[in-house]
């Protein structure tokens, strides 16, 4: 499973939590990578970063927008048993 984060270029918020995310992703056994939004086709381009996806074997889980603790702990709980935040 990982977390996928989409980003974009000078976005503060993005910047301050990529370490949190990274973290996570490291407590419960994640695979983490980043995304440039600016890189991505404008059509599947999320419209608020930072974006995130929770995937399995090439499937989207999950997706959301922000930097909102509960919601990333609920998405997480939905999906991992034991999570670790």
């Amino acid at each position: 499973m990982e977390i996928v984060m989409i980003k974009k270029l000078g976005c503060g918020p993005c910047k301050m939590y990529e370490p949190r995310i990274k973290e996570v992703a490291i407590k419960n056994n994640l695979q983490f990578r980043t995304i440039q939004g600016e890189d991505m086709p404008e059509e599947i381009r999320p419209k608020y970063f930072p974006y995130f996806y929770l995937r399995k074997d090439n499937e989207v889980l999950e997706g959301w927008a922000g930097t909102n603790e509960r919601k990333l702990s609920t998405v997480l709980n939905r999906h991992i048993q034991n999570v670790k935040l």
